[in-house]
Formats: C-alpha cells, sequence, structure tokens
C-alpha cells in the first residue's frame, strides 16, 4: 500500500470560498444581464401614437334638423338645430368622465352625478359649468369634420348656406 495522496477530488465537498465565489458571479452575471435587456428597452422604446383629435363624419345632409348623433370614437355628439350644427364633447368638466346618455334624452355623469341637457347645458350636480363645445368645419369633400383639440363657445354654430352650395357661411369660424 502506498502512502501517496490521491488527486481524485470528486468525492471531496465544494469549500465554502468556492461556493461563494462561483454564487457571487452567477449574481453579478443575472445583474448584468438583466440591466442589459433593461437598457435595451430604453433605448428602444417608442411613444404611443398621439390619439386622433380630428374625425371626418358624413355630408351635412345626414344629420336632419333636431338631430343628436353620439359619435363615440370622438367622444362627442353632433347637434343640428335651427341656427346650424353644433358639436359638445362628452367628458364632464368636473374630473373629466366621459358622460353617457340617460333616461330623461340627457347626458349623465357616472364619477359624480352631474346632469346634463340633451344639449350639453349644466342641469345640476358638481360641475360647474356645461359641456364644451367644440369645434365643426367642412372637409373638400363637404363632410364634417370634428376638431376635439379646438374649443369654442356653446353658442358657435357651423351654418349652411344653400346659395353657396352646402358650403359654410363664415369659412372664417370653420377652420376654428
Amino acid at each position: 500500500m502506498s502512502a501517496m495522496p490521491s488527486n481524485d477530488l470528486e468525492g471531496l465537498p465544494v469549500r465554502r470560498r468556492d461556493f461563494l465565489a462561483l454564487a457571487t458571479r452567477a449574481v453579478l452575471w443575472l445583474t448584468g444581464g438583466a440591466a442589459a435587456v433593461g437598457l435595451g428597452r430604453y433605448l428602444t422604446y417608442q411613444l404611443p401614437a398621439e390619439p386622433a383629435t380630428r374625425f371626418t363624419l358624413e355630408a351635412p345632409e345626414a344629420y336632419p334638423p333636431g338631430t343628436r348623433v353620439l359619435v363615440a370614437d370622438a367622444g362627442a355628439a353632433i347637434y343640428r338645430d335651427q341656427s346650424g350644427y353644433f358639436a359638445r364633447s362628452l367628458t364632464c368638466g368636473h374630473l373629466g368622465c366621459r358622460v353617457h346618455p340617460s333616461d330623461d334624452g340627457g347626458f349623465a355623469c357616472p364619477c359624480h352625478g352631474s346632469q346634463f341637457s340633451r344639449d350639453g347645458a349644466r342641469v345640476n350636480g358638481p360641475t360647474a359649468r356645461d359641456l364644451n363645445g367644440v369645434a365643426l368645419s367642412l372637409d373638400d369633400q363637404g363632410h364634417l369634420v370634428i376638431d376635439m383639440a379646438s374649443k369654442v363657445d356653446p353658442t358657435w354654430r357651423l351654418m349652411m348656406d344653400a346659395t353657396a352650395g352646402g358650403r359654410s357661411q363664415d369659412a372664417a369660424a370653420d377652420k376654428g
């Protein structure tokens, strides 16, 4: 029998120092990998598309006098009365909630109970103002265009002149 030491270390347990060195390297590699993924996502981030503010609708003739048409995509209602066409935003001025049609023909805010008449005038509730008026105009094809980014006075109307081929009487106000 020989008293020579064996080079076979398979049966020996892993030393604490070796285990900690291996664990530290693994944590550093994982941290570096996660940081690289985060940096890659940061550098390739693209802003979400801006929501549309202009919506092309039908020709004015599609809206008979006395009508109210809800335009869900725009969050607005289009009206036609004896004075012309006008639009109201369906966003409550109190906290910015979207109002819904109510049983009485008007609108109700689901957040705090503000109520508005059929044409957007404040009836009651915590909001202090009517629904905002938004700009209407005609495009080159003669279709109504609602511009949610342009606020107008609630009394403003897009008036059509029958003698001008259905064009608006006040072109400057249409661009509004």
